[in-house]
């Protein structure tokens, strides 16, 4: 494998990597929570609050705003893409109305849940492995009597049954699936091409929780044909309180009224400032997506500096990037079997093989 950008740069680039405790520097592996950071990510923070600290969006119109903005929508006369854009051509999504700027995945996936107008009968088909924030929100509109959830059994060796999903899909009036695309607890990447393509031949939109997928491997979302796809900044070198929700274009909608919308069409589910265009005492006209679902005042400078995370990951290379995962799992795997694997106190979640467990043990 050709290194284009060694490894001991990659180290210089963390500034935390230089915090040592007892003369030795750290050694992190949670990188599944939360992902150390590299100091062109926190320069594009400091640079925020110390040349253009001000609001975007097109709240003001003054200097350090239009600033603001460009960084974040782009301007063409000045050569400059913006977060939005970057995001876009990362997942390759079909525009930038499609990027939706959340806190973070959890949120994204509640701006789905509670924005899609479920009817009695409605299905939402999930792994038996779901993080709580793809578990929670539909444990709740099942109490509220909105949707019953169907769970989908992995197999013994962890791997993802297609043929007791379909089954699923035929016997239940399914409405959406629901499913992470890695598991945050086995490393276990689902076939998620084949998990969408059986979901549409029987009519039923898919959202997945990208957050253990996007930050370790080349995602195309529409490749996969996928209707809604989260995912953090948090983990994937990028600054706290960002997320992304991607989501069809016509799914996110186009009128200006919510009521005009189709059936398929999800509402925002937290309106105020900026999410629309005019308003009196009677009535009020939505912003466009995505801003409609971005209400209130936002984190400009993790917005920047999410384009500087992503610029710096695909420095480093995607491809890269999960080729060492797969190496690291696989070395810490055999030592772990080979040492203890016969003394029967511990045990490896998921699949056997360390390739399939992807960046996390």
């Amino acid at each position: 494998m050709t290194i284009k950008y060694p490894i001991e740069w990659t180290r210089d680039d963390f500034p935390a990597l230089k915090n040592q405790h007892q003369n030795h520097p750290p050694v992190y592996f949670d990188n599944a929570c939360n992902t150390l950071v590299p100091h062109q990510v926190i320069e594009a923070i400091r640079e925020y609050y110390t040349d253009f600290p001000s609001c975007g969006g097109g709240r003001s119109q003054h200097r350090f705003a239009k600033e603001v903005n460009d960084r974040i929508e782009g301007n063409a006369e000045r050569g400059m893409k913006g977060s939005r854009r970057i995001i876009k051509e990362f997942i390759n999504a079909g525009s930038e109305g499609e990027i939706v700027f959340t806190l973070n995945a959890s949120q994204g996936i509640n701006i789905v849940a509670l924005g899609t107008r479920f009817k009695p009968g409605d299905f939402v088909v999930l792994t038996d492995k779901e993080h709580n924030s793809n578990l929670i929100p539909w444990l709740r509109l099942q109490k509220q009597g909105l949707i019953r959830t169907e769970y989908v059994e992995s197999g013994q060796d962890g791997v993802f049954d297609l043929d007791a999903f379909e089954k699923k899909m035929k016997t239940s009036r399914v409405r959406l699936v629901s499913m992470a695309y890695t598991s945050n607890l086995t490393g276990y990447t689902l076939p998620a091409r084949e998990v969408v393509g059986i979901a549409h031949r029987y009519g039923a939109k898919v959202l997945l929780d990208g957050a253990q997928t996007v930050p370790h491997q080349v995602v195309d979302v529409r490749d996969l044909d996928v209707d809604f796809m989260v995912f953090s900044m948090h983990k994937m070198c990028g600054p706290r309180g960002v997320g992304v929700l991607y989501g069809k274009e016509a799914l996110l909608g186009r009128e200006a009224h919510e009521e005009d919308e189709t059936g398929d069409v999800i509402l925002p589910v937290m309106l105020g400032g900026e999410t629309i265009t005019d308003t009196n005492y009677e009535t009020y006209s939505l912003m466009p997506p995505p801003r409609r679902f971005e209400v209130g005042l936002q984190n400009y400078p993790g917005l920047i500096a999410s384009a500087a995370a992503i610029s710096y990951l695909q420095k480093v290379g995607m491809d890269r990037i999960g080729a060492q995962e797969r190496q690291l799992n696989s070395y810490l795997s055999a030592q772990l079997l080979q040492r203890y694997g016969d003394t029967g106190w511990f045990k490896i979640l998921g699949p056997g093989d360390a390739n399939q467990r992807g960046g996390i043990l």
